[in-house]
């Protein structure tokens, strides 16, 4: 089949760190795709050690923290962050975040919890 349709219903939907999260899962072995809709920040700084990640930014502003250097961002704006960046970012954002190669939890590390 030369396409892959993925239908909202079977969407994985949760919170993480004050973010919520809508997972279409990986698309194939190389890129997955979430929404997020983020009202005050991601309270947990990371790093993944395998995927970049790039956000583009559909509403609102905010600031991410990449290895403690400010950027800030807004609606229309798409940042992408190379593997084994420390990341955490703090506003009022809807955002797609693409991962590649698609995202895998076990190369994902706990830094610290952030303070809102």
């Amino acid at each position: 089949m030369p396409y892959k349709k993925i239908d909202f219903e079977s969407t994985t939907k949760f919170n993480k760190n004050g973010v919520d999260f809508i997972g279409y899962g990986a698309i194939n072995n190389n890129l997955s795709v979430v929404m997020e809709t983020v009202k005050e920040g991601h309270f947990e700084e990371f790093i993944h050690d395998k995927s970049t990640f790039t956000y583009i930014f559909l509403e609102g502003s905010g600031t991410f923290y990449l290895d403690d250097e400010k950027i800030d961002v807004q609606a229309g704006d798409i940042l992408s962050i190379e593997p084994g960046t420390r990341i955490y970012y703090k506003g009022n954002l809807k955002q797609l975040l693409i991962t590649t190669p698609a995202y895998d939890p076990k190369y994902e590390r706990h830094i610290r919890n952030i303070d809102k």
